[in-house]
């Protein structure tokens, strides 16, 4: 059974953007295609950490009390605030606004089967992650616990949850985990051209497939190979196959998490005209 990460929806925000902006950000500036670009490679890592998540619980043996839904995005905010940087908290920044952003575009729990889906309403997800960040270091992170409007209560008894998830994922990763793992995984990225190839190209230079693909490589002792593909897919999803111990990213998602973020932005504005010799302006504008 293939665990999908998101519903096999049309993006909403692709029918509000122009190919053009949704490809090369026309009329952006530098700063705002490097934020956006940031933005979506930060969402994609924390989707493939999610991801990897469903591998160890499959591949492992782990046991799951809940969702294993909800299992996954434990780990995946679990293994980013264990590595300790900037940019893995930056990532789980972005991610937390990014179900924030995703909750609007695919009105999470408008819909009566949203609350007996297998994935937590999106908002929810967000809010799990400022908890765990929150409760893993009450002076680092209560600023955005603070911006999420999280009580005091409530950011103090995000302490224990994220001593139960931290305690309960050392005990049943430590017969797994090794200081050199012996795990195959193998990468592939798959061409993509038209519409797809701006994010492909985004997805590919930010180096996040592998970054995740390397962590499992040489921490996680596993029984059998496992794949990595980045590829077309004609949905944004990102899902692992136990069938194929396979873990898919499409690089629609990639995509989607750009133009849910260039939503956010100010209008781009249209490049000054070019003027010839003559005064005549040479070519049109946006």
């Amino acid at each position: 059974m293939r665990r999908l990460f998101v519903p096999i929806v049309v993006a909403l925000l692709s029918l509000t953007m122009g190919a053009a902006e949704a490809q090369d950000m026309t009329g952006y500036t530098k700063q705002q295609r490097s934020d956006t670009i940031r933005f979506a490679a930060n969402n994609s890592l924390f989707v493939l950490y999610h991801e990897m998540g469903h591998l160890l619980i499959d591949q492992l043996g782990l046991p799951v009390l809940g969702r294993e839904e909800d299992a996954a995005d434990n780990i995946s905010t679990w293994t980013l605030l264990n590595k300790r940087t900037e940019a893995a908290e930056k990532t789980l920044a972005d991610a937390a606004e990014g179900w924030l952003l995703t909750g609007v575009a695919y009105r999470s729990g408008k819909y009566e089967e949203d609350f007996a889906a297998a994935h937590s309403l999106d908002k929810q997800r967000a809010y799990q992650i400022v908890c765990l960040m929150v409760g893993s270091d009450d002076t680092a992170f209560k600023p955005i616990a603070n911006q999420y409007a999280i009580g005091r209560d409530r950011q103090e008894s995000c302490y224990w949850d994220y001593e139960l998830v931290n305690r309960s994922l050392k005990a049943v990763l430590e017969n797994h985990v090794a200081e050199a793992g012996n795990s195959t995984v193998n990468v592939t990225y798959h061409d993509a051209g038209g519409r797809l190839k701006f994010a492909a190209d985004a997805f590919r230079s930010s180096g996040v497939f592998d970054e995740v693909a390397e962590e499992v490589r040489k921490k996680y002792n596993l029984r059998r190979p496992v794949r990595f593909n980045a590829k077309r897919c004609g949905e944004p999803n990102a899902y692992y196959d136990p069938d194929t111990t396979e873990i898919i990213f499409c690089y629609e998602l990639m995509k989607d998490f750009m133009e849910l973020y260039q939503a956010e932005l100010p209008e781009a504005v249209a490049p000054p005209p070019v003027l010839s010799g003559a005064g005549k302006e040479k070519g049109g504008s946006k």
